[in-house]
C-alpha cells in the first residue's frame, strides 16, 4: 500500500515547483521535464512488465543529480514519488490530464510527452512486441510514434504531405483513447481471466438427485433445465 504522504496527487504549486526543480542545476539538463516525465509514466503504468524505479528513475533524472544536501534529494524524491503515484493512477481511468506544454510557435508539443512514453516502452524486460501481438501492439503504438515523430524515415516519406497532416491531427485528436486502449490491452494480458473451477463432481444424467429425494437427476431438479 502506497504511504498516505506519497499517494497525495501534487498540487498546482507542487506541480511548478517540481518543474522548477528539474530544470535546475541539480539535474545539469538531464532530467525529464513534466510532460516528458508523464508520458513515461504512463508507460510504466501501462507496461506488461511491472517496472521498478531503479529502472525508471535513472531515465527520468538522469544518472547524476548534484543534490545539495540530503534533505534536498529528499524533496525531491518525494515529489517525483507522488507524480509518479498520480501517473499510475491517472493512466488507470479514461479521464485524465495530460501536461502538455507548447512550442516556440504556440503548437501543442505532443512530441516532448509521446517521447517520453515511448522511453518507458522500452523499459520493459519483455519487449512489448513480444510479449503481446506483434501487429496489435504496432496499431496500439503507431500514434505514439507518429506524434513524436519516430516512425522509419521511409515509412514517413512515403506518406504524402497533406496525408501526414491528417494523420498527425487524428493522432492528436485521439491520444486519450489511445493511451486508455493501450493499458486496458496489458491488464487484461496482465490478468487473464480464472478458469472457472467446479468444486464438486458434475451430476450425471442417471445419477441419484443431489437434493436427496430418491430419483435419477433427470427426473428430479434436473428435469427443470430439460425443459428449456
Amino acid at each position: 500500500m502506497i504511504p498516505p504522504d506519497l499517494g497525495t496527487p501534487l498540487s498546482q504549486a507542487e506541480l511548478e515547483q517540481l518543474e522548477a526543480l528539474l530544470d535546475s542545476d541539480i539535474f545539469r539538463g538531464e532530467a525529464m521535464l513534466l510532460d516528458e516525465m508523464q508520458g513515461l509514466f504512463f508507460a510504466v503504468a501501462s507496461s506488461p512488465d511491472l517496472v521498478a524505479a531503479s529502472q525508471w528513475m535513472p531515465e527520468a533524472l538522469g544518472e547524476t543529480p548534484a543534490f545539495e544536501d540530503p534533505a534536498q534529494a529528499q524533496q525531491v524524491l518525494e515529489l517525483i514519488m507522488r507524480f509518479y503515484n498520480q501517473s499510475v493512477a491517472a493512466a488507470a481511468t479514461d479521464n485524465f490530464e495530460l501536461i502538455l506544454y507548447r512550442t516556440e510557435t504556440e503548437e501543442i508539443d505532443y512530441a516532448a510527452w509521446c517521447g517520453g512514453y515511448l522511453t518507458g516502452v522500452d523499459l520493459a524486460e519483455t519487449d512489448w512486441y513480444d510479449a503481446g501481438d506483434p501487429d496489435e501492439v504496432g496499431e496500439l503504438l503507431f500514434p505514439l510514434l507518429v506524434l513524436a515523430d519516430a516512425l522509419p524515415e521511409e515509412e514517413k516519406r512515403s506518406i504524402k504531405p497533406a496525408e501526414w497532416r491528417r494523420l498527425v491531427q487524428s493522432c492528436e485528436e485521439s491520444l486519450g483513447d489511445t493511451l486508455a486502449r493501450i493499458h486496458s490491452y496489458w491488464m487484461v494480458l496482465r490478468t487473464p481471466p480464472s478458469t472457472v473451477r467446479r468444486d464438486a463432481p458434475k451430476t450425471g444424467r442417471n445419477d441419484p438427485c443431489p437434493c436427496g429425494s430418491g430419483r435419477k437427476w433427470k427426473q428430479c431438479c434436473g428435469a427443470a433445465g430439460l425443459l428449456h
